[in-house]
């Protein structure tokens, strides 16, 4: 027993759990996972790999999903313009059964906009990894970056 309460806050305070000690449960295995619920890397494209398409003629959709005035900004030829905030009222305008290769800036948006395909039945769906930004990098150094 305790004589004094000072005594008893010691004893509870030296008992304490604190995030230190590893108590938590872990609700994801990873801050990736918790934010990605998919793997990047199924969907990843390389500018240089889309460049190759291009050259080859392959049949595929080029889709843009930045924003209208990044469009009008720079785009690469033939792309599709459909703003990622427009994608879930507006995925009705592609083909399920097309390929489409998606891009965005540096390649964040572009995931979620194949993720969102993905999950909507699209089955060939890459994004750019890197984005226009890689692209104007890699590809065509005479593009316009932002």
């Amino acid at each position: 027993m305790f004589k004094r309460f000072r005594d008893l806050l010691y004893k509870i305070w030296d008992s304490a759990r604190t995030s230190r000690d590893n108590f938590l449960p872990r609700v994801a295995p990873s801050v990736e996972e918790a934010i990605l619920p998919f793997d990047p890397e199924d969907y990843a494209i390389l500018p240089n790999e889309l460049k190759q398409m291009v050259d080859a003629g392959r049949d595929f959709v080029l889709l843009d999903v930045r924003e209208v005035w990044e469009y009008q900004l720079v785009h690469i030829e033939g792309a599709v313009s459909i703003p990622l905030g427009e994608l879930p009222r507006r995925f009705r305008e592609l083909s399920p059964v097309d390929e489409i290769v998606v891009y965005c800036h540096h390649g964040m948006r572009s995931l979620d906009a194949a993720y969102l395909l993905q999950q909507l039945g699209f089955k060939s769906v890459l994004s750019v990894a890197g984005g226009i930004d890689r692209w104007a990098s890699e590809v065509d150094q005479d593009m316009q970056r932002y």
